[in-house]
């Protein structure tokens, strides 16, 4: 299962973004429920895959893995009903970019809007070049 997701550098009101959304990397999951394992590979690295350690396995839908030991993780991460999850455990650090999880479709529109925002942001820096050196 592959998982998309974008953030948002404004406020999300009603799972809609009032700002500018940035792709993320897209992660692809694979679970082994015969070796209870959760690899993953992502789209910048599509070579061999990775295992990702202390997982907890339902189901292929419905699973949750973190990064270390402890017994209270800072977060956990997985698959809920299909659904990407992160659950953060006893933290005080300050949040991040919110990622949250969209469709391919919509992936693929944010990823090119924001190559064509820099393609076109290039031309103009180009073009203002040539004219400053004429």
């Amino acid at each position: 299962m592959t998982v998309y997701m974008v953030s948002c550098d404004g406020a999300r009101i009603g799972g809609i973004c009032h700002g500018d959304e940035r792709a993320g990397v897209p992660f692809t999951y694979q679970v082994s429920l015969d070796e209870h394992s959760v690899t993953y590979r992502t789209m910048n690295d599509p070579g061999l895959p990775r295992t990702l350690p202390f997982c907890v396995i339902r189901d292929v839908r419905s699973w949750l893995c973190q990064w270390n030991r402890d017994e209270v993780p800072k977060i956990r991460f997985g698959m809920v009903g299909g659904n990407y999850v992160e659950i953060s455990v006893c933290t005080t650090d300050a949040p991040g970019p919110m990622f949250y999880q969209v469709s391919q479709w919509h992936w693929w529109r944010v990823r090119l809007r924001e190559t064509f925002s820099r393609t076109e942001a290039n031309s103009r820096s180009a073009a203002a070049m040539i004219r400053t050196r004429m």
